[in-house]
């Protein structure tokens, strides 16, 4: 299993826009920048294990994790567009929420990769 650079380049521009437009969209909010980093760093996450990975040999463990990549990618942008309408009383459920996802998705593509070696 490898990481392509260059698509690991397009997935940060993908993801350094949408970090942008999570920005824009909450402009005079109070968690504005926690919003826009948050989305931006889950965005690069997934995309990158979307597109950026490649493999070697014909195994099928890239394309389980390409697939779980796209399934939480989507779960991310729901969740950030939703916290984006909500009003946030504190950060803390927003860091929560995005821990408990990045975490979950780690744990998952982890055992993936150890599934197979």
């Amino acid at each position: 299993m490898k990481v392509n650079p260059f698509f690991l380049l397009i997935s940060f521009a993908v993801a350094s826009l949408a970090g942008y437009g999570f920005f824009a969209a909450n402009s005079g909010k109070t968690y504005q920048l926690l919003l826009t980093i948050g989305a931006g760093f889950l965005i690069f996450i997934t995309f990158s294990g979307m597109v950026a990975i490649q493999s070697a040999g014909g195994r099928g463990s890239v394309s389980n994790i390409r697939v779980l990549s796209m399934v939480f990618f989507v779960i991310s942008i729901i969740i950030n567009i939703i916290f984006s309408f909500i009003t946030l009383g504190s950060p803390a459920s927003y860091i929560i929420t995005n821990g408990i996802l990045f975490l979950i998705y780690i744990l998952i593509v982890y055992s993936i990769i150890r599934a197979l070696e």
